[in-house]
C-alpha cells in the first residue's frame, strides 16, 4: 500500500526556526533564546506543549503535538465558519426581492 503524504503548513517565526533547524526530537534539540517580540508567541507554544524543553535552553519542536493543536482549531472553528455562512445568505435573502 503506498504512504499517503499528508501536506502541514506551519505558521510563525519560532515553528520555522525549529523546522529550519531539524529540531523534531529531542535528540536534534537545539539552543534557543526566542526574540522578544517572539517571545509571546514561543511561550504560548511551549504552554501548549509544542515547543518541548530537554534542558536549560535547549528546545524541541513537537510535530505531533503541532497537528493536533491545528486540527483542534479546525474542529471548533469549521461550526462557527458554517453559523456565520447561515447568517450571511439569511441576511441576503432578506434584501432579495424576486
Amino acid at each position: 500500500m503506498a504512504e499517503r503524504q499528508i501536506g502541514v503548513r506551519v505558521r510563525g517565526r519560532t515553528a520555522e526556526k525549529f523546522l529550519a533547524r531539524h529540531a523534531i526530537s529531542p535528540e536534534d534539540a537545539i539552543d534557543h533564546v526566542p526574540d522578544e517580540r517572539d517571545r509571546p508567541a514561543f511561550e504560548r507554544l511551549r504552554a501548549k506543549g509544542i515547543v518541548r524543553e530537554v534542558g536549560p535552553g535547549r528546545y524541541w519542536f513537537d510535530v505531533p503535538a503541532a497537528l493536533y493543536d491545528a486540527d483542534a482549531l479546525s474542529r471548533r472553528m469549521v461550526p462557527i465558519a458554517i453559523v456565520l455562512a447561515l447568517v450571511v445568505s439569511g441576511i441576503a435573502m432578506l434584501f432579495y426581492r424576486g
